[in-house]
């Protein structure tokens, strides 16, 4: 299993959850994945791509489909498909392999250009995962029956348990009772998100990192870490998903439908294109003062 890379070009997306009744992105997916082929961007499923723990395997079939022969066409193009695991599709932890062509990984340390960007999906740092498992799973499994009877009254339910999270965390501080922690700045925080996640980022972006990305917490945004680290969070596939473009060490963050109605916000050049297809770039020799001549020379000896 090989989790440090190097990838020029690569979107990352979370939290799609195809196969829960909720997360109806049969065709949004398509047209993201359709994007990634036609732009050559190698592509990472940041966590809960798959809702195992919320499954209909119908919907499930009718969600990937689609999608299955645009996979084929990546490893046909020599670009990747990555997909970390996250915690409703946590089965996926027996299979840290390639499965297929599509390489499954518990995190991806990605190399591109100058920077190091580190790739997780987020539920390791999540308190009330870590701390009471039987409890999140038991919500979990609560939640499945309570999609079965309606989205709303799943809705319903989620913010209590979103309620119940906060009355949790509030009960394990002490109660208030040893002062609050002083809030970081606006830029400094995603509206939403509870504290772990961001000292979570902290932690990973420390061992080296230029960039973090999450998803989990299905709260999308940006925020500047220690030392200048960015931050990233891209949300879930509830309402807007959010992407983040990586080129070359250039990192863009914005939604997936704004990604794919302004185009790529990294467009390759027709020598680049080239290049990506063959591995080869096309040179331009003199010919006396004519320039006439197109060949094509090995990467690295342009």
């Amino acid at each position: 299993m090989k989790t440090a890379v190097r990838e020029n070009r690569m979107l990352v997306v979370s939290d799609i959850h195809m196969g829960n009744r909720l997360h109806r992105t049969r065709r949004e997916f398509t047209a993201f994945v359709q994007f990634a082929l036609d732009h050559r961007y190698t592509v990472c499923i940041n966590g809960d791509g798959i809702d195992i723990a919320q499954l209909s395997l119908s919907l499930l079939v009718s969600d990937l489909t689609p999608s299955l022969g645009l996979f084929m066409k990546f490893w046909e193009n020599d670009l990747r498909i990555y997909y970390t695991v996250g915690n409703h599709d946590i089965a996926l932890e027996h299979f840290l392999t390639d499965v297929g062509r599509m390489k499954v990984v518990p995190f991806l340390s990605v190399t591109s250009g100058d920077k190091r960007i580190r790739i997780e999906h987020g539920h390791m740092y999540d308190d009330m995962f870590l701390r009471f498992p039987r409890i999140y799973y038991a919500f979990t499994l609560i939640g499945r029956i309570a999609i079965g009877i309606s989205p709303k009254f799943y809705l319903a339910l989620h913010a209590g348990n979103d309620a119940f999270v906060a009355f949790s965390e509030w009960g394990l501080s002490g109660f208030g009772l040893f002062g609050k922690k002083e809030a970081p700045p606006d830029e400094n925080w995603i509206k939403g998100e509870r504290a772990c996640f961001r000292e979570g980022a902290e932690a990973s972006g420390s061992r080296g990192f230029d960039a973090v990305i999450f998803g989990h917490t299905h709260f999308e945004g940006t925020a500047t870490l220690s030392d200048g680290i960015k931050y990233y969070n891209t949300g879930g596939w509830f309402g807007e998903p959010y992407c983040v473009a990586i080129d070359n060490g250039r990192l863009w963050y914005g939604s997936v439908k704004e990604l794919i109605k302004q185009g790529d916000p990294f467009p390759l050049s027709n020598d680049e294109v080239v290049s990506q297809i063959t591995g080869m770039f096309p040179v331009q020799r003199n010919d006396g003062d004519r320039l006439n001549i197109v060949d094509r020379a090995a990467a690295g000896n342009r």
